[in-house]
């Protein structure tokens, strides 16, 4: 019986694995497809038969990043999204301390506000931010785009860090206030360390979605702060798409991701497992 129970156990893993790989490669196939397209001629991408062997070419690179300007356009992503992410957790972290920590009047609604305007569609803040940025000379300026992003990545950190630093017991701010720190010094020397993992992943996927986003870009950046999601519509124009340039940007705006990942990948894992079991 035993015997059947383990048999049947691994059969059951066995089919999970091969549904898990069949789901990472349909997952991974258009990323794949659309970056082997940015080594294509116009001619192999425009065939009506898909090409897997086919002459590469490196010219789409230099075309989109050179000749039509990309290169500054990955700068200002760059720029924008990592400022984004410092100004947001040097902000949202503490906040999500004192949230997590101190009794504060009205707490539970102020609380729910920052959620709100996390919920809140970008559309209905395009409006006022561009009258304001307009009025404070704002508008196509890399720190009008980072306060733009803030609005919505700060509520995001605070509501994510809130739940990590919940799971740590408070047993040890009070241990720590014992041993002579201030609330300030407990929680710069014992507390952000133990969430650092915590920390990482939350700036990872606020990085992300500064990265991505297109709404503001396009809206408040204007030419001078344009973004590379803002700036792909130059390429598809009315004589035609420039099919082999957009995969190619299309291409690299994943690599600092991937990066990113890669580098924060030992972090991530233990930041998004944080307060999953607790002794």
């Amino acid at each position: 019986m035993l015997k059947q129970t383990n048999a049947k156990t691994r059969f059951i893993g066995f089919i999970g694995i091969i549904f898990i790989i069949v789901a990472c490669l349909i997952a991974f196939l258009p990323y794949f497809w659309t970056f082997l397209s940015g080594f294509k001629e116009r001619t192999d991408i425009l065939s009506t038969q898909p090409k897997l062997t086919f002459t590469p070419t490196l010219k789409n690179f230099p075309e989109v990043f050179i000749t039509n300007g990309f290169l500054v356009y990955l700068r200002n992503s760059v720029l924008t999204g990592v400022i984004t992410v410092v100004v947001s957790l040097l902000v949202g972290i503490p906040c999500a301390w004192a949230f997590s920590r101190f009794h504060i009047f009205g707490k539970k609604h102020l609380f729910f506000y920052f959620l709100t305007t996390r919920m809140c569609p970008g559309v209905a803040e395009a409006l006022p931010l561009y009258i304001l940025f307009s009025k404070f000379g704002l508008l196509g300026k890399t720190p009008g785009l980072v306060l733009a992003h803030c609005t919505f990545i700060v509520a995001f950190v605070i509501y994510v860090m809130r739940t990590f630093f919940d799971d740590i017991p408070e047993e040890l701010d009070n241990a720590a206030l014992v041993d002579g720190y201030t609330e300030w010094g407990a929680f710069w020397h014992v507390i952000l360390p133990i969430v650092k993992p915590g920390i990482a992943s939350t700036a990872l996927l606020s990085f992300i979605f500064s990265w991505n986003e297109m709404l503001f870009a396009l809206i408040l950046g204007g030419h001078a702060a344009k973004t590379l999601p803002a700036s792909f519509s130059g390429l598809i124009t009315p004589h035609g798409t420039f099919w082999g340039q957009l995969c190619a940007a299309a291409g690299v705006v994943t690599l600092p991701i991937i990066i990113l990942a890669i580098f924060l990948q030992k972090y991530l894992i233990r930041g998004l497992s944080f307060g999953a079991v607790k002794g």
